[in-house]
């Protein structure tokens, strides 16, 4: 789920779906204190792996994005269509749903492609402080949310890069302090989506589920479209396809046994 948080067009939460973990989470989360030892135990085991991909591979992202995108981004595509397929059988398809997922993959298929200018610069007043709490409100709302990409909603504020990098230097003791306004605003907005939005997904989860997974299930299929619009995008060698093409079956096959 971490590094599905850093991969544009990636979502963590789709991720955490399809390793059958992401309902286990927000119900140890929602519903802490009922068994406290074991919740406890689960969500420091979770935070621990999702924490360690983002800090230590951030930088190992951002190198494989710039040299490598094709083949890295076909991987995760297969993650994905893998995870999709397994999560489809859940659902019962009818016209009516047919029809709600439509309008569903048009919708973020659209914010997903659109404004990815990646422009904007710190100016060191409050405005930063506002645009990193917004931020941090994105970066758990998709978090929490199926299929949503936090990475591309970040990328239409212009954001993405800049906290990519804040994240990667992390353990730059001046960098921190010199940037302490960003890292609090953006620490704050998460904060407080995270205590509106796991309550809210849990229950909307537990009274609306075949509707939730319909949602869901457009959601990741327009993930599926941005990376597909994504790669076409990009120039490659007859070798890079055809590592891609392995790794996207690689992907396929990890989503398939996990879900088993």
């Amino acid at each position: 789920m971490g590094l599905g948080k850093i991969i544009p067009g990636v979502s963590g939460a789709l991720l955490a779906i399809n390793f059958n973990v992401y309902e286990r989470l927000l119900n140890s989360l929602t519903n802490f204190f009922d068994d406290w030892k074991n919740n406890l135990k689960f969500i420091i085991i979770f935070g621990l792996g999702a924490i360690s991909a983002i800090v230590l591979c951030s930088k190992i992202i951002l190198f494989l994005l710039t040299y490598y995108k094709f083949i890295t981004l076909m991987f995760f595509m297969g993650l994905i269509i893998g995870g999709t397929y397994n999560f489809s059988i859940n659902i019962k398809f009818t016209r009516k749903n047919i029809l709600t997922i439509v309008p569903i993959i048009i919708f973020f298929l659209f914010i997903s492609i659109s404004s990815f200018k990646n422009s904007y610069i710190l100016k060191n007043n409050f405005t930063d402080n506002i645009i990193f709490f917004i931020g941090g409100i994105i970066e758990i709302f998709a978090s929490i949310t199926p299929g949503i990409s936090g990475t591309s909603l970040l990328m239409m504020i212009g954001i993405y890069n800049q906290v990519l990098k804040m994240i990667s230097m992390i353990f730059d003791f001046s960098y921190v302090v010199n940037h302490l306004n960003i890292y609090i605003s953006y620490g704050l907005g998460m904060g407080i989506s995270f205590i509106i939005n796991a309550y809210l997904i849990s229950y909307l989860l537990k009274k609306y589920r075949n509707q939730c997974y319909i949602v869901i299930f457009g959601l990741s299929v327009s993930s599926i479209i941005f990376l597909l619009i994504t790669i076409f995008n990009i120039k490659i060698k007859v070798i890079e396809f055809i590592i891609g093409i392995m790794l996207l079956v690689l992907g396929i096959l990890i989503s398939s046994i996990l879900d088993k």
